[in-house]
């Protein structure tokens, strides 16, 4: 009994630490893919055009990001895109 035990043991722990090394892999390779992904975000430029408060913690901004110029709300529930305008309005 006690050598099936130990064996189970160790067959557990041998699982244990493959699946472990699996999750950490796993978490390495997507934190690389992160890393080069960041850095095209980070070039593309950002300008806050204009920006009208509307009360109770609303707002409009317009925004040029990427060579796109963006309506958008701003409120509590988070950030929405209300329209793409012309460069030119």
């Amino acid at each position: 009994m006690g050598t099936e035990t130990i064996s189970a043991a160790a067959s557990t722990i041998a699982t244990l630490l493959i699946l472990l090394g699996c999750l950490a892999a796993g978490a390495f390779l997507l934190r690389r893919l992160r890393a080069r992904a960041a850095p095209a975000a980070a070039n593309m430029p950002l300008a806050i055009l204009a920006a009208r408060a509307l009360g109770g913690q609303q707002s409009l901004v317009i925004a040029q990001a990427g060579g796109q110029v963006l309506l958008l709300g701003v409120g509590r529930g988070g950030i929405a895109l209300l329209s793409r305008l012309d460069a030119d309005e």
